[in-house]
């Protein structure tokens, strides 16, 4: 008796294969996998594939302070070096949940693997509306450039109007929100 097996490869890993990053294309049965873990609308995967001359993901974690700055509060990197070992090309995913006390947690996936965590904010008004966005398209990677792929806010009032994540670049557009928290990445063509 023989046996014979069929394999599937519309579940191989969907990376990236020309310059730029874009949020990563789920199969089927890895949605119902993040709808199982109730993380579909909190999380995202971005894949990306660096220059040739960036040897360095960085990600950063904003707070808007003061409605006018952005602060800080968080990030990670990691780099393939100036020897760039064990892989020529920075490339590989980025993955970021958000959690419900306003912590982000995050993994770089390329030769190696990062894992980050915000912590978590504790806010003295009750939150009633928020909105989120992603990165949603392909976009072309310029090095040492800040490029904004989640921009999260909340409000204690009734209503909010949209905002995209290019709103990044002029913080006044979120006058008046109680929190607003954006995550950037720059690649770049320095060590950390």
């Amino acid at each position: 008796m023989t046996l014979v097996a069929c394999s599937d490869k519309s579940d191989s890993l969907k990376l990236l294969t020309k310059e730029g990053i874009m949020p990563y294309e789920l199969s089927e049965s890895e949605k119902y996998i993040l709808q199982s873990f109730g993380m579909e609308g909190n999380s995202q995967i971005i894949s990306f594939h660096a220059p040739e001359d960036a040897i360095t993901l960085n990600v950063n974690v904003y707070r808007l302070e003061g409605g006018k700055n952005w602060n800080s509060s968080s990030g990670g990197a990691i780099s393939i070096g100036t020897d760039r070992e064990p892989m020529e090309q920075l490339t590989g995913t980025f993955t970021m949940q958000l959690k419900e006390n306003y912590s982000i947690d995050f993994n770089i996936n390329t030769s190696g693997r990062a894992s980050y965590k915000t912590d978590e904010i504790i806010l003295d008004t009750e939150i009633m509306t928020s909105t989120r966005s992603f990165l949603e398209e392909f976009q072309k990677i310029e090095i040492n450039k800040e490029i904004p792929v989640a921009l999260m806010v909340y409000d204690s009032g009734s209503s909010m109007r949209n905002y995209s994540l290019q709103d990044y670049f002029t913080p006044s557009e979120f006058d008046g929100m109680d929190l607003v928290q954006v995550v950037t990445l720059t690649f770049t063509d320095k060590e950390f």
